[in-house]
């Protein structure tokens, strides 16, 4: 399904000069790696304590690991928040790439956009390292003009800042730029930030929750975005 939420009719071809896109669960499903990264930081942080089950920590996805941190129980120091970072981003450095896989259909995704000329950002709160090992390991590296990860200092979504650096690095003005994501962060940043946005329901958000967030578009699968960002033909 493609269309404009809540009006799917309504305006459902445009086109935009540049694409930015999240990572976890939009351009790769990561999420048994993510999985195990997360209950090895528990693992650490609370020793002994029963783990939560796969659908509490899948639904937490794309959020700042100090908020993925608090949300499963660990204290909310600052002592034991680093503690639980520096486990998982040390597990999924080795294990990101054991049972992660490109989603269908977005390599033909990306190939058609730059074909026509849009230019692609990845825009994710992962750390910035991890965002680009990630991404070379699914072979979608070359595909992107840059990368925005997370470093010290910078903002995280739903601020408007990791989407407007992006825009600064492209050269391309809000208006002309769409965020595609499978979070609640993705919306809120894309709107915040003044550009389009679309959500994708094949992630790790169900679409009903997509839905509530009002974005502008909400597709259930990869082929469905390129027509919204390349296509000027409006009929």
């Amino acid at each position: 399904m493609t269309g404009r939420a809540p009006s799917p009719q309504e305006h459902a071809i445009r086109r935009y000069a540049a694409a930015l896109f999240d990572l976890d669960g939009t351009l790769v499903d990561s999420g048994r790696d993510v999985v195990a990264a997360v209950r090895h930081a528990l693992s650490q942080v609370l020793p002994g304590r029963e783990q939560p089950p796969d659908e509490d920590i899948l639904v937490l996805i794309g959020q700042p690991l100090e908020a993925v941190a608090h949300a499963l129980g660990c204290p909310s120091d600052e002592e034991s928040t680093r503690r639980f970072a520096d486990a998982y981003r040390a597990h999924y450095a080795e294990h990101y790439n054991d049972h992660t896989r490109v989603y269908p259909g977005i390599r033909e995704l990306l190939e058609m956009l730059r074909g026509a000329g849009v230019k692609l950002a990845l825009v994710t709160t992962k750390h910035q390292t991890q965002a680009e090992f990630t991404l070379a390991g699914a072979g979608l590296a070359r595909c992107f003009d840059y990368v925005h990860g997370w470093l010290e200092g910078r903002k995280h979504k739903p601020d408007p800042e990791p989407i407007l650096t992006a825009l600064r690095e492209l050269d391309v003005q809000p208006r002309a730029a769409i965020m595609v994501g499978d979070s609640e962060l993705d919306i809120q940043s894309a709107k915040a930030a003044g550009v389009g946005s679309c959500a994708v329901t094949y992630g790790f958000r169900p679409a009903w929750f997509l839905v509530s967030f009002h974005p502008d578009f909400v597709v259930s699968h990869p082929a469905d975005i390129g027509p919204i960002v390349a296509s000027q033909d409006a009929n």
